[in-house]
């Protein structure tokens, strides 16, 4: 009772190829509508994960929001609950429909909610989250910082440095040396010389 907590709020857009996509907002506390929130995008990890509708200790959207933040959150392909063909669809295709769904989902966001603050937008994530904030810094500048906790940088060092190999095996189907072309397809690391934004690691 002593916390001003803030309901995780739905919305749906079309993400990539037509598909419906859920996302949430969560206020801060103290919410005034007729004020501007600088934005803070937050990408879960997983990628086989999802932001639900719970409370946790990590990565808490309203922690994020306390500040002062209005947080936007999607679950673009390879999120749990929307069935199992929407969750298979960002294997060896890290960058693709699911960027093309976080890119519409935070679009979507910023036309709808006039209290978002388009001009002042950070994007932070996780393990997953943190590749595609690696990811999102070579392929667009349309942040205004990024933070990146324990993100893939580079798809073939990752496979010779994890215990698990069966997850690069599976995502990127193969190994470096069977599948080169689906480790680098993918590979943050490959667009580093057109990272720009400010990256808190």
């Amino acid at each position: 009772k002593q916390l001003a907590l803030q309901p995780a709020e739905p919305f749906w857009f079309n993400g990539a190829a037509g598909a419906k996509v859920q996302g949430f907002i969560v206020k801060p506390p103290h919410f005034d509508a007729t004020k501007k929130y600088p934005v803070v995008f937050l990408i879960h990890g997983g990628p086989q994960g999802s932001w639900p509708d719970s409370w946790s200790y990590r990565w808490n959207p309203n922690m994020f929001a306390a500040p002062g933040y209005l947080v936007v959150a999607v679950n673009p392909r390879g999120s749990t609950g929307y069935g199992q063909q929407f969750t298979d669809e960002i294997s060896n295709d890290w960058g693709g429909k699911a960027f093309t769904d976080l890119m519409n989902g935070l679009d979507y966001a910023l036309a709808t909610y006039p209290f978002a603050d388009r001009n002042h937008v950070a994007a932070a994530g996780a393990s997953y989250g943190g590749y595609m904030i690696n990811w999102i810094n070579g392929h667009t500048n349309r942040f205004a910082a990024l933070i990146n906790h324990d993100g893939l940088f580079d798809t073939r060092s990752m496979y010779g440095s994890t215990e698990e190999l069966w997850f690069p095996e599976w995502e990127f189907k193969g190994k470096p040396w069977e599948n080169p072309q689906g480790f680098e397809r993918w590979n943050p690391s490959a667009s580093a010389d057109k990272m720009r934004t400010p990256t808190l690691v």
